[in-house]
């Protein structure tokens, strides 16, 4: 990468005359802005110069040209808010002086993707000298903020619903941008104060009116989703600040309208369901998740004070859940990969509401935790394991406490004794995946073998009399002179290994597991002869 620089910048010496780095950095800036200034209707243009200023934004390393080519690796941005280009940039970001940014019917609205792009890169530079000048802030919001305002005018009145539309969705798009660059808690805060609670409710009414419209709701989404992203911890609100419970109810409603609007679509053909339901489906998924896992929101207080959006939220949730299919969960890659994680920091910190749930639909969750087990998607496997062990540690300890609690525990008790019943009414849920996860590490090349090993020890636990079924499927499918060395493998898994969930016996059962797998596929190679057979004795 070094020669490639050294050759770049010898060739503008020799072409341009530039020999040091303040003017190189002029010349890529002046450029970029004459780009975006005359070049709005060309895409490729426009795109591949805001990936150029994004780079640049983030502090892209430069070599130096000016002794003697010798590399030197410094951050830029010090340098890039000097420029007369990147000042004007930052405070003339409008349609007037860069087209692309227009909502005109010429531009194409998959062409306003690069808005985001845009914003974010002109918030980075924006980041590098503001500190804590709120009044820097709102000048830098100011187009964005004439822009709401004309939608709050305009919104209830005879007007172009189009060009509102596609007003909104440029809104959204370059907010996005600005939420994702602004990473400290003084900075997201300015961010917060100026959307709430003037504009996020026009964000809200605009999903209630063009829910069906994947093309209006997606940015928006998208928007929600990153707002509940506490990176940085930038989420940390002080004490005395409500806005961390603000900013959930305003999700909360949002993915509720949103969860009960997609609904009444109906049924929707193979090339729809996707972009029309499942895609918007995953991104409130990715919004819920982070703000459970987010620890800027203490959800107990919702019930305490007779507030409903938490369980509104959930009860959403759900119902979206149980209109797609267990194939769909794992046929689309991001829907998978935000409802798994999701179902973890639910299992996780809200049992309470799992063991609630109606029998059928926690046979639904308990169903795709078994299914997502056997994808070669190791970041659904994984959840599906963590998911499965909190379920599992969560009945265990009911059964170990069980008839010990005092009567102030008594509604964890009865919410532990729903999940015992449901349990002991579908035997087959817990057994069936045992036999997948004892399947994966016998017969298959598992790439998660501790995610796997965690609630395996708890379904041994729970069910003794199965696993030794098991283990006895698969010593008397082999030859003779195999089975007994299968058998001290299987005495061997258990060997100082208690009944209890602690982390040390936890641990001993991952370290004989590993040995475990070691020493029965050497076993089961010793011989071609024979062919393993299956475990899952229950399908």
């Amino acid at each position: 990468q070094l020669n490639v620089f050294i050759q770049v910048y010898a060739r503008m010496s020799e072409v341009l005359g530039i020999t040091d780095d303040n003017h190189v950095l002029e010349t890529f800036m002046t450029k970029i802005v004459t780009n975006l200034k005359y070049w709005g209707r060309c895409e490729p243009v426009i795109s591949r110069t805001l990936q150029f200023l994004n780079d640049l934004s983030v502090g892209y390393p430069f070599y130096s040209i000016s002794n003697s080519l010798t590399s030197i690796t410094y951050i830029l941005l010090k340098k890039l808010v000097k420029i007369d280009a990147v000042k004007f940039m930052l405070k003339n970001h409008t349609s007037e002086h860069f087209p692309f940014l227009g909502i005109s019917d010429s531009y194409s609205l998959s062409d306003f993707r690069c808005r985001t792009t845009f914003y974010t890169a002109l918030t980075r530079l924006l980041m590098v000298d503001l500190g804590e000048d709120e009044d820097e802030f709102e000048n830098f919001m100011l187009p964005l903020t004439v822009s709401f305002e004309t939608v709050l005018q305009i919104f209830n009145n005879n007007f172009k619903q189009e060009d509102v539309k596609r007003m909104l969705i440029g809104l959204a798009r370059d907010l996005r941008g600005i939420a994702f660059a602004l990473n400290t808690k003084t900075s997201y805060t300015m961010l917060f104060d100026w959307m709430y609670p003037t504009y996020l409710p026009i964000l809200q009414r605009t999903i209630e009116r063009w829910y069906g419209e994947p093309a209006c709701t997606t940015p928006i989404l998208k928007l929600m989703a990153e707002l509940m992203q506490n990176r940085s911890q930038r989420l940390n609100f002080d004490v005395s600040s409500p806005n961390g419970i603000l900013l959930f109810r305003e999700a909360s409603k949002m993915i509720c309208t949103y969860g009960n609007q997609i609904l009444s679509l109906g049924s929707l053909s193979k090339d729809q369901i996707y972009p029309m339901k499942l895609k918007g489906i995953s991104i409130c998924y990715s919004a819920l998740k982070s703000a459970l896992c987010g620890n800027y929101v203490s959800f107990g207080v919702f019930k305490l004070y007779g507030d409903n959006h938490f369980d509104n939220v959930l009860q959403a949730f759900v119902k979206m859940l149980l209109s797609v299919s267990h194939s769909d969960l794992l046929q689309y890659r991001k829907l998978s990969q935000s409802y798994y994680p999701l179902l973890e920091c639910l299992t996780q910190d809200h049992m309470s509401f799992i063991t609630n749930l109606e029998p059928p639909v926690l046979l639904y969750v308990l169903t795709s935790i078994s299914e997502g087990l056997t994808t070669l998607d190791t970041v659904v496997s994984s959840s599906c394991c963590t998911s499965l062990d909190y379920i599992v540690t969560y009945l265990f300890k009911h059964i170990a406490k069980e008839g010990k609690k005092p009567l102030r525990c008594r509604e964890a008790t009865q919410a532990g004794q729903r999940l015992l019943h449901f349990m002991q009414q579908n035997p087959d849920v817990l057994q069936q995946m045992m036999s997948v996860l004892m399947n994966t590490i016998v017969f298959e090349d598992c790439r998660n073998q501790w995610s796997v090993s965690r609630p395996l020890l708890g379904l041994i636990l729970l069910n003794e009399k199965y696993f030794s079924e098991l283990r006895a499927s698969l010593i008397n499918s082999q030859p003779l002179p195999k089975q007994e060395v299968l058998a001290q493998c299987f005495r061997n898994l258990m060997e100082g290994v208690e009944q209890n969930l602690s982390v040390k016996n936890r641990d001993r059962f991952t370290q004989n597991l590993s040995v475990f797998r070691r020493d029965v596929a050497e076993a089961l190679r010793s011989d071609g002869s024979t062919e393993p057979c299956s475990l899952d004795m229950v399908s």
